[in-house]
């Protein structure tokens, strides 16, 4: 005896898809890939802080149509969680500007330009901006800062940098985790002098 459909419901046939060849269908339909970038610079920061260990390796990169800059942290020598996201400079623009450009200003003040909330982000990119020059230390506040550098021009010419083309990785085939993860303190290096 041949095993009924229910009522209102066709019999598979051979030709219509697996649970599972279906599930990866629609995982596929539901990753799409993020668009190109271009890695513009990659480089290392001084840390701001005089207790602070190590330096900050960070990237600088554009969209594709080459009209947003964006700054990812990408290492910490010395320890420290932080968060890879890439930060659009825009953010880092409005936060900023929300600062008094007469009075110095604490590196907190840059910490609603991160999704992620680790503590050291706005820290690492105080770092970051005083190594592209457009951040200083201020005169008499040692953990505070001043804007300092052509900003317009600083954008214009990274913008104008050749770069490297940077396609995207489907996530189910990278065994990295996604840029906006928060990534665990790296152990500090021993750095006791032998006697």
């Amino acid at each position: 005896m041949t095993k009924q459909s229910p009522p209102g419901k066709a019999a598979a046939t051979p030709t219509e898809p697996t649970t599972t060849e279906a599930s990866d269908a629609q995982s596929s339909a539901q990753f799409q890939a993020p668009p190109p970038i271009w890695l513009l610079k990659t480089a290392k920061a001084s840390k701001v802080s005089k207790y602070a260990e190590g330096s900050i390796e960070y990237q600088v990169i554009a969209d594709v149509d080459r009209t947003t800059l964006l700054i990812a942290i990408t290492g910490n020598q010395g320890g420290g969680y932080f968060s890879r996201e890439r930060v659009p400079f825009p953010k880092i623009e409005a936060c900023v500007s929300k600062c008094d450009v007469s009075t110095p200003f604490p590196s907190r003040a840059l910490k609603d330009a991160f999704v992620g909330r680790s503590s050291n982000n706005a820290g690492f990119i105080v770092a970051i901006l005083r190594s592209e020059g457009l951040l200083g230390p201020a005169p008499d506040a040692e953990t505070q800062h001043i804007i300092t550098g052509d900003w317009a021009a600083w954008k214009k010419t990274m913008l104008a940098e050749a770069g490297t083309l940077i396609e995207p990785v489907d996530p189910a085939a990278s065994t990295q985790s996604p840029p906006e993860a928060e990534h665990s303190k790296t152990p500090k290096q021993n750095t006791a002098k032998k006697a």
